[in-house]
């Protein structure tokens, strides 16, 4: 057992965000083709869970690890993935058996909470403004993933708070971060990465407020629909620096934000076939940005393979986050 534990600590943390990214990608092909819906989700789900295994082992037999890690200012907040592709994978759950995806929900939500609410302390307690990264949006605004499963579960009012929560956190967390981006120092390398997480919150609030929300306010929909574009366009703009430099597991943050944006489109289209349709064009910008996100997440899944199976004595980097 500690032989196998310690061959866990070189699994990358970064890697619960491809799992997420790649339950995302199920999920955005069964919403564009609803004809194989249930192929698409159930093999997302469980490429998914294949990836997140290793990761949740790690700290489950390395408990000492994970406070270490959840201290850390970069790392720390990698780790939100863990809990949010939990409750995603609730949610997929809930469609088929309800009580397996209460199971599986109450923990997860339990989780993100406490790793939340354990972050922050550590952050605030020595807070400096170079150590904030975009990648901090994830447990605030991810926990907007635990509304995807509340109605199916008899929590629908506990998913309205929620999604009114998050997504309030959002639009005043975006202005500390913009301006940490901008006025205090570039980015090291190792967090370079997360700023194509900044299409990921405001998309993931969007796709949450459409689902949860039975009529939805023209304002604030524009308004996300309107950051959440011109975040992912920004983000595409990062892509062409992030994809040519040298593999780094922590390339896994860029594929759920192009996913979740994806998603984010098409829950916008189908409501705007109903109030706006000459917008309904924007189906084929979603289906444009779905591609690009599977090309993304095929890419770094395959470079993931190379970093577990070099092909020759490798040079990889030894960082497991």
């Amino acid at each position: 057992m500690p032989a196998f534990s310690n061959a866990l600590i070189h699994i990358p943390t970064a890697q619960a965000a491809l799992a997420l990214a790649s339950m995302g990608t199920g999920l955005a092909w069964s919403l564009y083709f609803p004809d194989h819906a249930n192929w698409y989700r159930g093999i997302g789900a469980l490429i998914g869970a294949i990836l997140l295994l290793p990761v949740v082992l790690k700290y489950l037999l390395n408990p000492t690890r994970f406070i270490q890690d959840l201290r850390h200012p970069l790392y720390g907040s990698l780790m939100a993935p863990m809990s949010m592709t939990m409750l995603v994978l609730s949610d997929y759950l809930s469609s088929i058996h309800i009580e397996v995806a209460r199971l599986l929900w109450y923990p997860a939500l339990a989780l993100h909470m406490f790793m939340m609410g354990f972050f922050f302390f550590c952050q605030i307690r020595k807070f400096r403004l170079t150590n904030m990264y975009p990648s901090w949006f994830l447990y605030p605004v991810g926990a907007i993933s635990g509304t995807l499963a509340g109605p199916q579960l008899g929590h629908h009012e506990f998913a309205l708070a929620m999604t009114d929560a998050c997504i309030a956190i959002y639009f005043l967390m975006l202005p500390v971060v913009l301006y940490r981006l901008c006025f205090a120092g570039r980015l090291p390398r190792p967090a370079r990465p997360t700023l194509a997480i900044m299409a990921a919150p405001v998309n993931l609030s969007l796709t949450a407020y459409l689902l949860n929300v039975s009529e939805p306010d023209p304002v604030l929909t524009g308004a996300l629909a309107g950051v959440g574009i011109t975040m992912t366009i920004l983000v595409y703009l990062c892509y062409f620096y992030l994809l040519k430099q040298r593999f780094q597991p922590s390339l896994a943050a860029v594929t759920f934000p192009s996913v979740i944006s994806a998603v984010a489109l098409e829950r916008l289209t189908d409501w705007f076939a109903i109030y706006y349709p000459h917008w309904s064009w924007l189906e084929r910008l979603g289906i444009f940005e779905m591609v690009v996100a599977t090309g993304l997440v095929l890419w770094v899944g395959w470079n993931y393979l190379g970093y577990y199976w070099p092909r020759t004595a490798p040079s990889r980097l030894l960082s497991s986050n």
